[in-house]
């Protein structure tokens, strides 16, 4: 951007936003994981052991055992106060405006997000994602046109807005919600799993399936940029964190949606046989027999992983 365009800004508090440095529509949104508690493990672990009079003042002297076994222990009680220990704080990007307006209602966790009252977007066109029900149409398909040419000129009436004088914070009334943007999001374990048992559920935008998934493997694979462990040898209790994340009918063992305003979903029928069955989701994957003795099909992860119609109500 030239001096001449800034000068013609009218806001000396804008700037030119950064583009997202992948093709949203391509590759989906990107989460980077930048800084997490060290040795997660040993932090539960060692608050859960002052329930048992056990003091510990240095995490060196939790032994991986005590690491595993208070960690799968922490998951079969209500005092889950030890996974606040762990805190974590993720960069994400390549998110819809209407992803993050969901998003910052959590209230345990801290946000800082691109602002598009200064943030002037210049490449529109190439920013607004497609909604799933329109990617992987062909190019001239009749209603993948119809967006396009919508985005086409909010495109050109935004930019001749700003470049007329017109200040970010009001041309930005203009902006999609599928606008993609980025934000900090830093929270600790207890929240995570919490705001992840909801949002993997199909009653959730399926945007969120998305950011979830990139989560999951940001956690996994907690690395510094030079390829080495953050802290060396304890990657594994990360592997293991993300080895959590399940929808909330998978950690209390029974569909939490059934009041008359929630959506159906397409894997409510067989959650509700399972735990009737006394059945746990451990086993949901596979083919289980109920009381009855009725076979009870299994629960595919696709199945609320991957699609997005998954709590379409039938006509």
């Amino acid at each position: 951007m030239s001096g001449n365009e800034v000068i013609r800004w009218a806001d000396g508090a804008m700037y030119e936003a950064e583009e997202m440095p992948f093709d949203v529509n391509e590759t989906g949104p990107r989460v980077t994981l930048l800084n997490a508690t060290p040795q997660p493990l040993a932090a539960i672990a060692a608050m859960a052991m002052m329930y048992e009079g056990k003091v510990v003042r240095d995490l060196r002297d939790v032994s991986q055992e005590q690491r595993i076994s208070y960690f799968e222990d922490i998951r079969n009680t209500k005092l889950q106060a030890p996974f606040e220990a762990v805190n974590l704080h993720f960069m994400i990007e390549g998110v819809t405006r209407s992803f993050t307006h969901q998003m910052v209602r959590q209230r345990t966790a801290v946000f800082a997000q691109e602002s598009l009252r200064f943030a002037v977007k210049e490449s529109i066109d190439e920013e607004v994602a497609l909604p799933p029900s329109l990617q992987g149409l062909q190019y001239d398909d009749p209603r993948l046109v119809i967006w396009r040419s919508a985005v086409n000129k909010v495109d050109d009436a935004y930019h001749a807005l700003v470049d007329n004088g017109v200040p970010a914070e009001d041309a930005r009334g203009l902006l999609p919600h599928n606008i993609t943007t980025r934000l900090h999001y830093v929270t600790n374990l207890r929240a995570l799993l919490d705001h992840g048992g909801n949002r993997l559920c199909t009653q959730a935008q399926f945007e969120w399936r998305a950011v979830w998934d990139q989560i999951i493997r940001a956690i996994a694979g907690y690395w510094t940029p030079g390829g080495a462990l953050i802290h060396q040898g304890d990657n594994w209790e990360f592997k293991q964190i993300a080895s959590m994340f399940r929808p909330v009918c998978y950690l209390t063992g029974k569909c939490e949606f059934k009041a008359s305003f929630d959506r159906p979903c397409s894997i409510r029928g067989r959650v509700e046989q399972n735990a009737a069955s006394g059945i746990p989701s451990s086993e949901w994957h596979t083919e289980t027999i109920g009381k009855d003795g009725l076979r009870i099909d299994p629960i595919h992860p696709a199945e609320w992983m991957l699609d997005h119609g998954a709590a379409r109500k039938p006509f």
